[in-house]
């Protein structure tokens, strides 16, 4: 059953999409990714895959999606996204009677994380997990030169040795010109390491029943004033917290994601202590993975909350 409303949260009413299965089957709450991107119309896709398995709830997070229209002026800041979650997960609980596992996604994944140490859910699903994002970019730029070098094209290899050299390895992008820049961007799109979650997003939202035109300007404007967001994301780095957890994790990436490196998310799942730590990497997939290999995908993920919930 398809439920859509609107729940008041710390003064913003925020928009909610709850696909009921079995009141006996575990609930996975969704935090979406972006920032200010958010992915709850394409929701019915994965409530498709998986109503043998669980039921779902998607919440538009303040700034993005259909709450987008009821944030106050201002940009969107970190507190008030983990102040949200805290009170949607409460909201679940109170009505489900159970604790939620948490599932989140890019952006989303930052918040999430860091909740579940608190231990109010019953797991935890990293999809395209943002681990070390200081360095991402230094990370993105060696796929690129490696992959240069399997294909032979020195001219690539010097453009992104000149672009290191400019930044002094650190690939700080604020350090490079617009022109030095763009040729970056260009590299990650060739190499096709540049997220496509936007895109596949704008496939996906106008298939819902629920789609509207306004919907489709929320998609541009969103991630606008999410901008204090995405400059929080870039001191990231999950090494320098706590890795304990008291809760089961599980981390999916696809072998070509190098949107949130799926290399610094394998390092990251192998220091962490947990009750149980999986890692799961999909093959010939990039940053849309659930997309690309739904099937393996699904798998992986109802392995997990089978091996932890009381179906």
């Amino acid at each position: 059953m398809e439920k859509t409303e609107y729940i008041e949260i710390n003064g913003v009413k925020h928009f909610f999409i709850t696909y009921e299965y079995d009141e006996d089957m575990p609930v996975i709450l969704y935090v979406h990714g972006g920032p200010g991107m958010a992915e709850t119309l394409a929701g019915w896709e994965m409530a498709g895959y998986t109503e043998h398995l669980c039921s779902w709830v998607f919440y538009d997070q303040r700034g993005a999606g259909r709450t987008y229209y009821n944030s106050p002026d201002g940009l969107v800041t970190y507190e008030e996204i983990y102040s949200d979650l805290e009170k949607v997960v409460e909201i679940v609980k109170e009505r489900t009677g159970k604790k939620p596992f948490i599932m989140a996604h890019n952006w989303g994944t930052i918040p999430a994380i860091r909740y579940v140490r608190e231990d109010m859910v019953s797991g935890y699903i990293g999809y395209g997990q943002a681990v070390d994002m200081r360095n991402i970019t230094a990370v993105r730029c060696a796929r690129i030169k490696e992959l240069a070098g399997q294909t032979g094209s020195r001219h690539d290899v010097r453009v992104i040795d000149k672009l290191a050299a400019a930044t002094d390895n650190t690939f700080e992008r604020d350090l490079l010109k617009k022109s030095q820049v763009t040729r970056l961007n260009v590299l990650m799109s060739k190499y096709n390491i540049a997220s496509g979650m936007d895109k596949e997003l704008m496939k996906r939202i106008p298939s819902s029943r629920l789609y509207d035109m306004k919907d489709l300007n929320i998609m541009m404007n969103g991630p606008k004033i999410s901008f204090k967001l995405s400059e929080y994301m870039k001191n990231i780095n999950l090494f320098e917290e706590s890795m304990e957890y008291d809760i089961p994790m599980m981390f999916i990436s696809g072998n070509w994601d190098y949107s949130m490196p799926y290399t610094k998310v394998q390092e990251y799942a192998g220091k962490i202590k947990a009750p149980d730590v999986r890692m799961s990497i999909i093959k010939d997939t990039g940053c849309y993975a659930m997309y690309d290999s739904p099937d393996e995908f699904w798998s992986e993920v109802a392995e997990f909350v089978k091996a932890h919930s009381d179906m």
